[in-house]
């Protein structure tokens, strides 16, 4: 999960010091004026969306060998 938290943040600002995703959305919206929607989910939203994905990943690729 710490992984996935620091690609994330990277993705949203790749000069960032914080690889956390809570303090970099904070940072990025209240210190840097960006954007409510240019900034990464909070870690609770990461954790359901990676949980949407893997289902999903898992559910085709458990479909792909049935005949």
């Amino acid at each position: 999960m710490e992984l996935i938290e620091a690609f994330v943040v990277v993705m949203y600002d790749r000069t960032t010091t914080t690889f956390d995703i809570n303090e970099s959305s904070l940072e990025l919206f209240a210190r840097k004026q960006r954007q409510y929607d240019t900034i990464p989910s909070t870690r609770a939203a990461l954790l359901e969306h990676i949980k949407r994905a893997t289902y999903q990943g898992g559910h085709v690729w458990g479909q792909a060998v049935i005949h």
